[in-house]
This record gives structure tokens, sequence and C-alpha cells, in this order.
């Protein structure tokens, strides 16, 4: 039959049959060793990942950021950080999703395996700690360039400043540069830095400005009652309160309130004026019975309004205007408990606990008897 064929049609066949017999191949190659796995040809960051589970992946690649630094060099010092410290945080499950894509799908297999794929790491990068890694190798420099800064004053009540220096210093985006390179390799990156004459981006005039008006905003009278008691934030609490945050072009900002530092403060005196519950208490005997009630339970307080005192708080030293707020409270249910008495205490005029000491005054005999749990241990002895 085939001899009938035409030379062409019997290469197509041919053709045909080598190709159903790959994807056959491919189909049993694939279900053996890749579903649910990486495809062939895939790496992430110049590194193979094929044939790895999705936790594999994870794993290899947080153990490469792991090992991964960042080492600059400025006029022969060095200063080195991990990658993490220098402001890449490697998301490493995104880079697995990234680098699993197709893993379940056949024809994805069979394509990957004339091609490959290369996964670039998913990072973020905190801008922040690249400025912190570049200010730490500034430091390393005879003649650093400084920023005049404002700070908290010996006396903890007060802000004051100190002022720029001119100098040397390395640039931020040359550093951003190399810690940006290790995070997009997941490798080790060494690089000399150059340093160059630098201009301080928070001058004397404007550190001595804003610690002017930090001190004004700790004039702000604020006091928060109970109902009973007042309570005066002191200076010392108020200049835990005051951030100093930068404009775009590094020079300070007015200062400013922050929320958190100032809820801390009403949080934690909030919870001086709470009143907590107090349990109901019954004597209870062996059986469980309820007996007398040895102690009434009395309700609690606590605080509601706390999340908006901080807000006031915050409006009114950001205005620079006295406050007085007040709390309120909700009341808090007491709960309840037992205790056991022991037995043939049903009658006595206390109800004691099996093995308690205790001693009953008569002063109608003017008698002490001494009692352990139900039993007299003593007495009664009397008195003259």
């Amino acid at each position: 039959m085939l001899k009938k064929l035409s030379l062409k049609t019997r290469w197509a066949i041919g053709v045909v049959s080598a190709l159903v017999l790959l994807v056959v191949c491919a189909g049993i190659v694939y279900a053996a060793n890749y579903s649910g796995r990486a495809l062939p040809g895939t790496t992430v960051a110049g590194t193979s990942v094929a044939g790895m589970t999705r936790d594999q992946v994870i794993a290899a690649v947080n153990e490469r950021a792991d090992a991964a630094t960042v080492t600059l060099t400025v006029e022969g010092k060095t200063t080195e950080a991990s990658l993490n410290e220098a402001g890449i945080t490697v998301e490493a499950d995104e880079t697995a999703d990234a680098a699993m894509k197709g893993s379940t799908s056949l024809p994805a297999f069979v394509s990957a395996l004339f091609s490959k794929r290369d996964i670039e790491p998913v990072v973020t990068v905190s801008e922040e700690s690249i400025k912190k890694l570049a200010a730490t190798a500034n430091s390393t420099l005879t003649s650093e360039m400084k920023d005049a800064s404002v700070i908290v004053a010996e006396d903890g009540e007060s802000f004051t400043f100190t002022p720029a220096q001119n100098g040397n210093g390395v640039s931020t985006e040359d550093v951003a540069s190399a810690v940006k390179q290790a995070g997009a390799t997941l490798t080790s990156v060494t690089q000399d830095v150059s340093v160059r004459e630098m201009e301080p981006s928070i001058t004397t005039e404007n550190a001595e400005a804003v610690a002017e008006k930090a001190n004004a905003l700790l004039e702000t009278n604020i006091e928060i009652s109970d109902g009973i008691d007042t309570f005066a934030a002191e200076r010392s609490d108020k200049v835990k309160w005051v951030e100093f945050l930068t404009k775009d072009d590094g020079s300070l900002e007015d200062p400013s309130i922050n929320s958190v530092k100032v809820a801390d403060w009403v949080n934690a005196l909030a919870a001086k004026t709470d009143v907590k519950p107090e349990n109901r208490v019954d004597n209870v005997d062996s059986a469980g019975n309820v007996l007398t009630v040895a102690r009434e339970g009395k309700k609690g307080l606590k605080t509601n309004n706390t999340e908006q005192i901080t807000k006031d708080v915050v409006a009114a030293m950001t205005d620079g205007k006295a406050y007085e707020g007040l709390f309120h409270y909700d009341d808090v249910e007491p709960g309840s408990e037992t205790k056991q008495v022991a037995e043939g205490t049903e009658n006595l005029v206390y109800q004691a606990a099996e093995g308690e000491k205790w001693v009953d005054v008569n002063l109608s005999d003017n008698s002490v008897t001494a009692y352990v749990g139900g039993k007299v241990a003593g007495g009664p002895f009397y008195m003259v």
C-alpha cells in the first residue's frame, strides 16, 4: 500500500508520525517528571529551576537571596550589607508563581522543549534602606558631608538641632544601582563608588526653623479626664509625638504629629483608668451545690472612645490649640467563680476551704476558736 504512495506523501506521513511520536513521548516525560513542576528551560535570575516544585523554587530563591550581599568600596574602605539590609525584599512566593506558569499544561511543556524562559525575581525596594546604606558608607569618610538634624534636647522636654557640615559623600543613585543589581541577579555585588563634594540637603537654617516650630507645638495643653481625675500630657510625652519627615529634595518638612505615638499614650492612659470587674464568688459543697455567696460581683468599666480622642489630640497638636477630652466607658459585666468549702462549715460564720486556717472571734461570750477547714483545731479560748 505504501509503495503506491508518492515519495512526497510518504515523507509527509513520516513527518506526521514523528510528530505524533514526539508528542506521545513528550506526554510520557511530562507526566513522569514535570507535572506540577517548573518547565524545562525555566531559570530564575539565570539559575535553572526546571523540574522543581513550587516549594523548591521558593526555597531556592530564598537561599540565594539570603546569601547575596552588597559591598561598597569608598576610598579603600568597605561597607557590607545583606540584600535585605540594603533595601531589597525578594518576594519568593510571587517569583515562584511566575516560574511555575504553564506547569500544568502539556502544550506549554512541548513548547518549552524548544525555548528557554528566564524569570526576573519579584522584589520590593526600600529607598529609605538604600539611603541608610549610603549614609553608612559616608560615615567612613574623613570629610563626611552631614545634614543638619533636629534632635531631642538633653532635658528630654524640648528640641534642638545639630548644624550641617559640607564635605564629601557618595551618590544615593550609585548605591541604588548596586543594590538593585544584586536584587535582579540574586548574587553578591561589589562596587567601587566614587566620592564627590556634596552640599547638605538639610541646612542648618532649615533644621533650626523646624526645631523652633516643634518647640511651639510642645506648648499645646492636652488634658484628658476620666470624670473624676484630670490627666495632662507632659512635655516629655509630647516630644515623642512629634516626627520630622523630609520633602522630595531631602530638606525637612514642618514638624508633624505621629498618630501612632499619640494612640500609644492615649491607650496607656485609658488602661490606667479602666476598672476591672470583680467576679461573683459562690461557696459550694463537694457536689457543686451553691451554699452561700462569698462575694457579690462588681461591674467594671472599659473606655470606648480612645480612637476618637486620639484623632482629637492629633488635630489639636497639629493646630496648636488646647484640648480637653473626656473618656467614655462601657460597663463590663462580672463573671462568676466558685469556692469549694470544707465539710462541716455550712452552719459556721465563715465557710472556709478544705485545709484553710481561720479564727472565729465570738464577742458574745468573749471566746476565740481556731479552725482548720470545718474542724476545730483549738479552743474555744476565753478572754478575760
